[in-house]
């Protein structure tokens, strides 16, 4: 194949691959007009249930974006989640290739490390001990799947508005409370006048940790909606980190496994020291 005939190849590819982009369809974005009507406490927690987005199995891919105030990183990656069984996020940042993997399920949690052939491996309940607020797999699934939960419990059940505390924000949407005695988390719930949850936010006072969670860009997914846009903010007392998360791609209810599997020849090594990845102390 001569090098001009090559070129051209390249070069019509290139046309295709935009034409494609062009033609694929937009979200259809979904705003909220109205503010949240006049309900009883159980009616309002119950909406909220209702309204959760479905799925057995979830999957997308996502477009991140972190940042640290000193160092940005941008990526690609997939999400993957087997409902109250596990979740994993493969970091590809070049060519689709996996460089990092998180691995979460009810009891443990495992990071790879590719570049450096190293690995965590942490129990929940170990880890909690360090890094409280609402570390622990259910409220991972719950964030990120734009869902409500009840710390230290894997299951939300309508009788459990009596844990929270209801008042209204200034726009006139719910804002919903509760704190988990053990940790000392404060956790509360924005809730916009369609049922959906706007903001999630976690706050251990006394170890100045917050984990801060918004949810933009809702589209009509399985005739419920999704938030496609995730802005995140993690602090403590020597570090922040913001992350927006763009999702694209969702899909639900297919066969999927996940598998907790470290390669021969990795180094096990701490949290902290992955940590050094995204975020030098201050």
């Amino acid at each position: 194949m001569n090098i001009s005939r090559y070129r051209n190849i390249l070069f019509f590819s290139f046309i295709l691959s935009i034409a494609f982009t062009a033609c694929k369809p937009k979200q259809q974005i979904v705003y909220s007009s109205s503010p949240a009507e006049d309900k009883e406490y159980n009616e309002i927690f119950s909406d909220i249930i209702t309204s959760e987005f479905p799925f057995n199995t979830f999957s997308a891919k996502l477009n991140m974006n972190l940042s640290t105030g000193s160092k940005s990183l941008s990526s690609k990656a997939n999400i993957r989640i087997v409902k109250d069984n596990a979740l994993q996020i493969s970091i590809q940042p070049l060519f689709g290739v996996e460089m990092f993997r998180i691995f979460i399920n009810p009891d443990t949690v495992m990071f790879l490390d590719r570049m450096n052939k190293r690995y965590v491996m942490e129990s929940i309940a170990s880890l909690k001990d360090n890094y409280p607020v609402g570390f622990d797999f259910y409220t991972m699934q719950s964030v990120f799947t734009n869902a409500l939960f009840v710390s230290g419990k894997e299951n939300v059940e309508a009788a459990d508005f009596r844990k929270f505390k209801y008042s209204r924000t200034s726009d006139q949407n719910y804002y919903i409370t509760s704190k988990d005695v053990a940790s000392g988390i404060d956790y509360s719930f924005t809730v916009n006048g369609d049922d959906r949850i706007t903001f999630t936010h976690l706050l251990q006072s006394e170890k100045k940790q917050s984990l801060q969670w918004g949810y933009n860009n809702f589209a009509v997914l399985n005739e419920l909606t999704f938030p496609h846009k995730m802005n995140v903010t993690l602090t403590s007392s020597t570090r922040k980190i913001d992350a927006e998360l763009l999702f694209s791609d969702v899909s639900t209810n297919d066969s999927i496994q996940l598998t907790m599997h470290v390669p021969n020849g990795y180094t096990r090594t701490s949290i902290d020291e992955i940590l050094k990845i995204l975020s030098p102390k201050k």
